[in-house]
């Protein structure tokens, strides 16, 4: 029986890593190419495609048969990053030296938790992280760990600052639980941070109404006289800033915090300084844009998704710190996995994560960066905000568009004055569902708009304004 179930399974024998490359061929060879962003396939269909596919059989089907038909079936109806209309989101196409690792990654399939699961590993991963921490001018002694992406990311940084602050009281708060004084606790963040802040507060026990939400200025920045001001008040009614969250790139408009003067306020009243530069952190690697992340080497936390502007598949994300003993707070004694008796270099990541079980996702980054090496990767990432500023120009001189604030990143924000939400929700969502183009759709402040988002480097002017001409079609088929 057990010789039956020898092909079931990734083995390191020669035949068995010809079955794997057998079988990725196969997977590959029936994937259909595709030139829309999406197939046109209704939601509907969609959700009856997958309630007709027998996904637990009494018997086992042959390993060809199954990969064929998720190719041809499943993966046919993505959407694909790659194309140069998918400009809605943060969703970058990736790779081709990262897309290989992940067969690698899954093939080998270690577990980042303790050394004797992932052993060289575990080194390469520091590497990467010791690397980027330089990169975005952390101290030496910074270093950092994987996370599953950049909302991971901030709750492990803001449960640092938690932990720091209890710290401060004396108080040990993973042993003993949230002192009396946490009802008083702050965090502070501009207006425009991501959801995953309140997020963090609430599963911490904080509560959302702990943070605090500071206003910003006419480019979606966090305004520091409405910091200081935020500041005041929060002393005034005995609360206490234990955190404070600079953005370097917001969601919808790239906004990047005035990082520099909110380091120098989080220092000044003890506060945490935590950087969510999920999407910006890149920007670290080019010379031509590295000043826009001023300050950002005095954080005491920084988030960073590979899996944005770093072109990695999901997911990859890290989170850096400044000073490593800080991640002590969080270490708990595990018999199996953290003894604390190991050989010199024997190194247990798992007192620095949140998760237990983690994948060697550090390898598809390696790989990808080795490839590009950093001056065409700023080449890249310069490209892309090239574009968005282009995209700005093109829109501001269109009769029908009004951009909203001009670029700091890779992503453009824009009305059509004179036509109402239901007419732009409308246009995004026909061209989803024709496969045209995935277009992004937000709100600001009160005005709904339409949003391109430049993860392609591929793309080019052109097709910039072939994106504002596709869109400015489909507006026009509604009444203003």
């Amino acid at each position: 029986m057990v010789d039956a179930w020898r092909d079931l399974f990734v083995r390191s024998d020669l035949e068995g890593l010809r079955a794997l490359e057998d079988a990725t061929s196969v997977a590959l060879r029936s994937l259909n190419p595709s030139t829309r962003a999406r197939s046109a396939v209704a939601a509907t269909e969609l959700r009856a495609i997958a309630q007709r596919l027998p996904i637990f059989p009494d018997e086992g089907l042959d390993v060809s048969e199954v990969l064929k038909e998720q190719s041809e079936k499943v993966f046919s109806h993505s959407v694909w990053p790659h194309h140069v209309a998918t400009v809605a989101h943060l969703h970058p196409p990736v790779t081709v030296a990262s897309a290989a690792s992940e067969v690698l990654i899954a093939a080998a399939n270690q577990s980042m938790d303790s050394f004797d699961q992932a052993p060289l590993a575990t080194h390469i991963e520091l590497a990467l992280l010791d690397t980027v921490a330089r990169l975005l001018g952390l101290p030496s002694g910074a270093t950092g760990i994987m996370t599953s992406g950049g909302t991971a990311s901030n709750l492990l940084g803001l449960t640092l600052a938690r932990a720091v602050a209890g710290r401060h009281l004396g108080h040990d708060v993973g042993r003993d639980g949230l002192p009396d004084e946490a009802r008083r606790w702050r965090f502070l963040c501009s207006d425009q941070a991501h959801f995953s802040v309140e997020r963090a507060a609430a599963q911490l026990g904080l509560g959302r109404q702990s943070v605090v939400r500071v206003m910003t200025d006419d480019h979606r920045r966090l305004d520091l006289r409405a910091l200081d001001h935020a500041l005041d008040e929060v002393s005034r009614v005995g609360d206490v800033p234990v955190a404070i969250v600079g953005t370097a790139g917001t969601t919808d408009l790239g906004a990047i915090d005035p990082l520099a003067g909110i380091a120098e306020r989080a220092h000044r009243v003890g506060a945490w300084f935590h950087v969510d530069a999920a999407v910006a952190g890149a920007f670290a690697v080019s010379p031509v844009l590295r000043s826009r992340l001023a300050g950002l080497g005095d954080a005491d936390s920084v988030t960073v998704d590979f899996h944005k502007l770093w072109w990695q598949p999901f997911n990859a994300s890290a989170l850096l710190v400044r000073d490593e003993s800080t991640f002590d707070i969080l270490r708990v004694a595990s018999s199996y996995l953290d003894r604390g008796d190991e050989l010199d270099g024997m190194v247990n990541l798992v007192g620095r994560s949140l998760d237990t079980s983690r994948r060697f996702d550090a390898a598809k980054v390696v790989a990808s960066l080795r490839v590009l090496g950093r001056r065409q990767f700023s080449a890249m990432l310069e490209h892309l905000c090239d574009l968005a500023s282009f995209a700005y120009q093109v829109l501001d001189e269109h009769p029908l568009f009004a951009p909203i604030v001009s670029p700091e990143g890779v992503t453009v924000v824009f009305d059509a004055p004179g036509y109402d939400s239901d007419t732009l929700r409308r246009v995004q969502q026909d061209l989803l569902q024709r496969g045209d183009m995935i277009l992004g759709r937000t709100v600001i402040g009160d005005r709904p708009a339409l949003k391109f988002t430049f993860m392609n480097p591929l793309t080019t002017s052109d097709d910039v304004r072939h994106l504002v001409d596709a869109v400015a079609l489909e507006v026009a088929r509604f009444p203003a």
